[in-house]
């Protein structure tokens, strides 16, 4: 058990959220989620248990979309409790699942979509391993692995999806293509002529309906690549080719880009020079080191959690809490 899990085990039942809410109260909370599910499925979260999130949102916080949040940031009357619901690539279900239950409980959201994607060009590369992943029909130990992965001893499809995944961001955009590629010949798993309906977008019809009903939507490039593994004239194209989809379909100015991926190591300063040359007015990342607007080229964000401790020690404040007193004692 970790520290911060032995706080919130020791103080929850002595009002420790509640505390831990009020001297929270400044630090606004962005919230990143990615996918729901009516049922128990490996990397969604239950439609039940998102909306006992919103429901616990509504009660005890101050929801924003995330312009919003910007705007009241520029004019200096952030909220107390301000919460933001983000969501990331567009995938059919937060139409399905998401949106009306946001909608219902009066939570205001933010989506950043994978333009490419929606637009029926590309299905996004993660979901393309997975599929091959479920789809194997090869022994793993008969398999050349000419590439730099300990396959023969994968215990389940979610941890070789992983290794598959974290050495797929270890390459440059050509690579990555040219790997799975590789990834299914060997698999023995044919590339369907189609997204799956497991991996199927949200459409550019939808996301008008909803942008009418107040959704709030940026952009998340146009293929999900890793900024900066691309080339100048690659980066370029992410960034305001995304930036025109958005425009020629929703009729909407994209001000915030997503970085895909969003770690530290998947922008710098260049691709933040390019954001700005873009057009875009802020970038937001997906972890939640440190205050969230600081810098307007790395918005912070809370990584959705489905177990609600998780979840209620990040929407209280009490993660914020731990995390700066920890980096207030390793300065001193």
């Amino acid at each position: 058990m970790t520290l911060n899990q032995l706080i919130y085990k020791a103080t929850r039942p002595l009002g420790g959220l509640q505390l831990a809410r009020i001297l929270a109260r400044h630090h606004p909370r962005i919230l990143m989620y990615h996918r729901l599910s009516a049922t128990d499925e490996p990397g969604k979260i239950h439609v039940d248990q998102f909306r006992k999130q919103m429901r616990l949102i509504k009660r005890h916080f101050h929801p924003m979309n995330l312009t919003e949040l910007l705007a009241a940031h520029e004019q200096g009357n952030v909220p107390n409790h301000a919460v933001v619901v983000t969501f990331d690539d567009g995938y059919a279900d937060f139409a399905e699942y998401a949106f009306p239950i946001m909608q219902e409980e009066g939570i205001p959201s933010t989506l950043f979509i994978t333009t490419g994607f929606v637009n029926g060009d590309l299905w996004l590369w993660p979901d393309q391993l997975r599929f091959a992943v479920d789809m194997r029909v090869i022994p793993l130990h008969q398999l050349r692995n000419d590439f730099e992965l300990n396959l023969e001893n994968q215990g389940s499809p979610g941890s070789l999806w992983n290794e598959l995944a974290d050495y797929s961001l270890t390459l440059n955009n050509r690579d990555k293509i040219k790997f799975i590629d590789y990834i299914y010949s060997e698999f023995g798993v044919e590339m369907p002529g189609r997204v799956p309906d497991e991996y199927l977008p949200v459409t550019w019809k939808q996301l008008k309906e909803m942008s009418l009903s107040g959704l709030d939507i940026g952009s998340h490039s146009v293929s999900h690549p890793i900024l900066t593994k691309l080339e100048t004239n690659e980066l370029i194209f992410e960034l305001s080719e995304s930036k025109s989809m958005i425009k020629k379909n929703l009729g909407l100015t994209a001000d915030m880009f997503c970085y895909p991926n969003g770690t530290v190591e998947d922008f710098n300063e260049e691709v933040k020079e390019c954001i700005s040359n873009a057009g875009y007015k802020y970038a937001v990342a997906a972890y939640p080191d440190g205050p969230a607007l600081d810098d307007r080229w790395c918005i912070k964000r809370y990584p959705a959690q489905y177990d609600m401790k998780n979840f209620e020690k990040n929407v209280y404040g009490m993660s914020h809490i731990y995390e700066y007193s920890r980096n207030n004692v390793k300065m001193r």
